[in-house]
């Protein structure tokens, strides 16, 4: 064997609130020995074609390196941040009412498959979990570090979970020790303050790590001086591959309103001229012969489906060839959405 990869049947949020299956591709590999020799080229064709067979409409992929995917039509659909706080830096404005409770792994995983699956009918570009994932997928298990699950309890019950890890020890007599959060979901404001005023309240804890942290975080919001969450890295995140685009385009939620035509240029199955006309009340996709008003690649396509980059700011990049400016204003209010994508789920 000198080449693996292999793709998740996974759903996929749009925009909107509509949830479509798609193919999560992972485990991509090729033995050094045999690089450059089209071995990857065969694997993604053979991913591609096989998500095709299943009527996935896109599939979707967590990158190791960022420079591998464009070419086989992927584009950075969602972006992450990775953040820090000084726990001696942190007070708050306002305090939260219910309670946050620790659970053993096991027990856990019997109430947060339900608060995920609430978030996830609102969170573009959220993806889904299979159930086998719940107790292990996040958890780091290299010896020296800790687990904790917590999960908040309002007024209706469960509202939101948080998973961290500890590490460190004692250092000139006190403590020097890192609390990373490995995964949290919020349904409810009352929630996310609830769940970072506890994380970031743990007794002997002097830093506190947030490597995947959505873009438009309310967290330095409800912090007394913002500034004390520093930012030490800003990446890519989901990539989406678009395949069958009218489906996509047609399914996805829009907020503005107005007809757009997309070129789309590929190697693969997206190729070919679409019509848009959306609204709040629904929308329409179909091939057409009509003139382009935007033209683009299938990767620079999956950069804008779920509402993570606006299509004004990739004309400006080059990666979208526009004919009128008037129809790139009328392409950035189409495909904004309610709130940045976010992927919540690594695969």
């Amino acid at each position: 064997m000198v080449g693996t990869g292999r793709n998740y049947s996974l759903d996929l949020t749009l925009p909107g609130g509509a949830i479509v299956p798609t193919a999560a591709v992972s485990w991509i590999s090729v033995l050094p020995s045999h690089r450059r020799r089209g071995i990857l080229t065969a694997v993604m064709d053979r991913l591609v074609h096989d998500a095709r067979d299943r009527e996935e409409p896109a599939l979707i992929l967590t990158a190791s390196e960022g420079g591998i995917y464009a070419r086989f039509g992927f584009g950075v659909a969602t972006h992450v941040m990775s953040v820090q706080l000084d726990r001696r830096d942190v007070a708050w404005r306002s305090s939260p009412a219910g309670r946050v409770r620790t659970l053993t792994p096991e027990a856990a995983a019997r109430v947060t498959p339900e608060v995920f699956g609430r978030v996830c009918r609102d969170q573009p570009g959220a993806v889904s979990r299979p159930e086998a994932w719940w107790e292990s997928e996040w958890w780091d298990p290299r010896p020296g570090g800790a687990r904790f699950d917590v999960v908040y309890e309002g007024a209706s019950g469960a509202e939101g979970f948080a998973l961290y890890d500890i590490r460190g020890g004692w250092t000139d007599g006190g403590p020097d020790m890192t609390l990373t959060v490995r995964d949290l979901v919020a349904a409810t404001p009352e929630a996310s303050l609830a769940l970072w005023q506890y994380l970031l309240g743990v007794d002997l804890i002097t830093n506190v790590n947030l490597p995947r942290m959505p873009l438009d975080t309310e967290l330095p919001w409800m912090l007394a001086d913002a500034r004390a969450m520093r930012v030490s890295s800003h990446t890519d995140f989901l990539w989406l591959r678009p395949l069958n685009v009218t489906a996509l385009l047609g399914a996805r939620g829009y907020l503005g309103e107005g007809r757009v035509v997309l070129e789309v240029v590929d190697a693969g199955p997206a190729a070919g001229r679409f019509e848009l006309d959306a609204g709040p009340d629904g929308a329409v996709c179909r091939a057409t012969t009509n003139e382009a008003d935007l033209v683009l690649g299938a990767d620079t396509l999956g950069m804008v489906i779920l509402g993570g980059t606006r299509p004004s700011t990739l004309v400006r990049a080059g990666r979208i060839h526009a004919t009128d400016p008037e129809r790139v204003r009328v392409a950035d209010a189409l495909f904004a959405a309610e709130r940045d994508p976010r992927a919540l789920t690594w695969f």
